[in-house]
């Protein structure tokens, strides 16, 4: 593709090594600090809609977006976006080839205007986010390849410290010597089921989702 999907419109991408690291949990924080936030969620398509489906779905040829009673399904991510106070939730489904149309479909849904938080490895190489979160929970069980490749884009390393401080800190060393591409601006720690991101964590997030005039 020529140009990044969402330009113009403020981005900011969170990625993990794997599921259940803290991402969802990180978002919902996020929603609660800085309002008029939108939400997207990107997921592979492991099923598909049938010949009459549900209010709401958007199906193109390779992906569709989910529907409005689907995105407020008690336990869905989605449903914790709009509780946390996400001023718009949306969740792309996709096959293989579908990701750039529906990335793109998927945008133009969202108010101008609204910054949106993108939750999703895949799709950050299609996006010219302001910032890449990468979320990890220690120890870590994988690193998706998908994340893998787009380390060197991660701008803050945030240590979910859910399962202990000590943990944390040597997790925080390990990682750019176990993953050189990992380089990021700013290091910062959590225990993301008690307490929210730090305060300056959430100060300079909110500085970039919400930008004065220009």
């Amino acid at each position: 593709m020529n140009s990044p999907q969402g330009t113009g419109r403020v981005i900011l991408s969170v990625i993990g090594p794997h599921s259940d690291c803290g991402k969802t949990t990180f978002v919902a924080h996020l929603l609660r600090h800085v309002p008029g936030l939108g939400c997207l969620k990107i997921s592979p398509a492991h099923e598909w809609p049938g010949k009459s489906p549900a209010s709401g779905v958007v199906i193109g040829g390779d992906y569709y977006l989910e529907g409005w009673a689907d995105l407020n399904r008690p336990g869905k991510d989605t449903a914790l976006y709009l509780a946390a106070g996400a001023a718009r939730a949306r969740r792309l489904r996709h096959r293989r080839d579908g990701l750039a149309a529906g990335l793109e479909a998927a945008l133009h849904d969202y108010p101008p205007g609204m910054s949106v938080v993108v939750e999703g490895s895949r799709a950050v190489r299609l996006l010219q986010p302001v910032a890449v979160v990468l979320v990890v929970r220690p120890p870590i069980r994988e690193m998706k390849p998908a994340t893998e490749a787009i380390l060197s884009r991660v701008t803050d390393l945030l240590i979910n410290a859910s399962d202990g401080e000590g943990q944390a800190a040597a997790e925080a060393r390990r990682l750019p010597q176990e993953f050189p591409a990992l380089h990021p601006q700013y290091t910062w720690t959590a225990d993301l089921i008690l307490q929210p991101p730090p305060d300056d964590m959430l100060a300079r997030l909110r500085s970039l989702l919400t930008p004065g005039p220009r």
